[in-house]
């Protein structure tokens, strides 16, 4: 018994270095990081009329509390999240209700038709979107043109308008995973309740609301906690979309502008990333809290 599980910790031990070395290492050395003056000229190399690198507590993270264009991040970030969601939320159920119809021919075709946005890389779909919405030769403005609106939105360079696009972009690329998640839930609801319910009188909206949904209500807050992360972290598609008009919208890409922008200051900007983690732990421990989605996994 020692020896097989002496092999099992040799066997696992080069695994679990790796997993120390590009995971768990940069996690502490960031965090250490958020406790210094680190700033391009005293790190990683000292330079001479730089300040030099030292422990400075807590300071970095009262200049963010102190920060306006923090707060203002802090709050749009959330505000995206509600927004978004809701919206990824919306269109994955109808979706998934839609073509888990006996009416609709096709379905495997459709559903293969509609994980598209999976298999394409991030940086093509954003860029070809950027391109749609261009105020000039964007598609979505020379329809809205030949539909007769006049003031055609400015969907790159207006902060609103880039805003809903930015929303549109991103339930564009996130249905695949509600569609999945929900889909797989509606197999499970046996196909006796919805007769019951039909030989009850209920129309088709009651079904919906009384038998569907509290039976795949689980899985749908799964989706929805694990989607909500992920607007949290919302960096990419806004970076490449108009970085620069979207620095005080989203907390990572703030972060990411503090550390390698005009003026870089990475203590200041390893302290951002570390607040925007805690409170993307906090609000995930809560969610699984109220949703109770750690008794299913218990049971």
């Amino acid at each position: 018994m020692k020896k097989t599980t002496t092999i099992a910790l040799f066997l696992i031990l080069p695994g679990m270095a790796a997993f120390l070395f590009f995971n768990l290492w940069p996690i502490i050395y960031s965090i250490y990081l958020a406790f210094t003056n680190a700033q391009l000229g005293n790190f990683p190399v000292q330079a001479p009329d730089a300040p030099p690198l030292k422990f400075v507590g807590l300071e970095n993270f009262r200049w963010i509390l102190n920060d306006e264009t923090f707060r203002s991040a802090f709050m749009w970030t959330w505000i995206f999240v509600v927004t978004s969601v809701t919206l990824k939320v919306l269109a994955g159920i109808f979706l998934s209700l839609l073509y888990n119809s006996k009416y609709v021919k096709g379905k495997m075709i459709y559903r293969s038709l509609l994980i598209i946005p999976w298999a394409l890389p991030l940086l093509f779909s954003v860029t070809v979107w950027k391109f749609m919405f261009d105020p000039i030769f964007g598609p979505v403005n020379q329809v809205l043109k030949s539909l007769g609106v006049q003031n055609l939105p400015n969907w790159i360079n207006d902060p609103f308008w880039a805003f809903i696009a930015l929303n549109i972009i991103e339930v564009w690329l996130a249905y695949p995973f509600m569609i999945t998640v929900i889909t797989a839930a509606l197999q499970s609801v046996p196909d006796t309740l919805v007769e019951a319910a039909i030989i009850d009188g209920a129309n088709y909206w009651q079904r919906i609301r009384h038998v569907v949904l509290p039976i795949v209500g689980k899985p749908i807050a799964f989706a929805t906690i694990l989607t909500s992360a992920a607007s949290f972290q919302y960096f990419m598609v806004p970076y490449i979309y108009n970085a620069g008009l979207f620095e005080d919208k989203f907390i990572l890409l703030y972060g990411f502008r503090k550390a390698f922008g005009a003026s870089p200051h990475y203590g200041k900007a390893a302290a951002i990333m570390i607040v925007a983690t805690l409170v993307l732990a906090v609000y995930m421990y809560v969610n699984v809290r109220i949703t109770r989605l750690q008794e299913g996994a218990k049971g």
